[in-house]
């Protein structure tokens, strides 16, 4: 395992903010590849169904790698707009278009940008997806990203989350967060050593899934590192999340748990037209 990130920003909600753009770039030069793509391209579909993405105006809000902003394309996405708070984590995505064949990438563009500048949001226009798959909540200010995300869904377009799920563990789980990003690169690494093990056999007991095995194009070794460092750090329980969507307007199409105690809950809202 590698530390990860050792010069970690400050957070302008307190404390300090994972670098989570040095962990995509090493997770795409390591792990990203058409195996991975694929993968993508069949979580999108179980998540909002075959015919969506097809000919729909795709945002990514935090887009990583660019992983399923590639994967959106592939699936045949008009247009897609990946972007991302993390310089590094933009960089990466643009390297990684070279993955797709021309025609596809040119229908693909990624910006640096937050969800919680209303300057930058108010240019991006209507989408019909919005994707925010474990993104928000790591903002510093959740609801407000997820409310900034909903105002970007187009009239009969959709909004699909993935938030953490809250549980009794979860602010143990942020105090291991703020942790670890306040530890030089030895303790970090100490800290991924430590955890990998009990992370590992957890997940298998409460999903009766093998983490190594994944199933969205990740990898659990930089799926480890994130989890163990993404701070900001917030959660919700599907009560919450269901109440604020009600305020929003959204109607909910579909809802998946959490797998595991620290799991992200899968959601996707549907925007009605006028």
């Amino acid at each position: 395992m590698s530390p990860g990130p050792t010069a970690p920003a400050s957070d302008p909600a307190g404390g300090p903010r994972f670098e989570f753009g040095a962990n995509w770039r090493s997770f795409s030069r390591q792990s990203l590849g058409p195996r991975a793509l694929e993968a993508a391209r069949l979580s999108l579909t179980a998540l909002l169904g075959p015919g969506r993405i097809r000919g729909a105006r795709f945002v990514d809000v935090g887009c990583g790698s660019g992983l399923f902003s590639l994967a959106a394309a592939g699936l045949g996405a008009a247009e897609v707009l990946g972007f991302d708070l993390d310089p590094e984590a933009v960089r990466a995505s643009r390297d990684n278009l070279g993955l797709l064949p021309p025609g596809q990438a040119r229908r693909v563009r990624f910006e640096r940008g937050s969800i919680l500048d209303p300057a930058f949001t108010a240019g991006l226009g209507p989408a019909g997806v919005v994707y925010a798959w474990g993104s928000l909540h790591h903002t510093g200010a959740m609801w407000p990203a997820v409310d900034a995300a909903a105002g970007l869904a187009a009239p009969g377009g959709v909004l699909a989350l993935a938030l953490y799920a809250r549980h009794w563990t979860s602010p143990l789980w942020k105090g291991v967060k703020r942790l670890y990003n306040a530890l030089p690169g030895p303790g970090r690494l100490a800290m991924q050593w430590a955890l990998a093990p009990p992370l590992l056999l957890g997940s298998w007991a409460t999903t009766g899934r093998w983490p190594l095995a994944r199933d969205r194009g990740m990898d659990f070794r930089h799926d480890l590192i994130d989890w163990i460092g993404g701070y900001p750090y917030e959660y919700a329980s599907p009560e919450e999340v269901a109440a604020r969507a009600a305020r929003l307007g959204l109607r909910p199409l579909a809802q998946r748990p959490q797998r595991g105690w620290t799991g992200c809950a899968e959601y996707v809202f549907l925007r009605p037209g006028p």
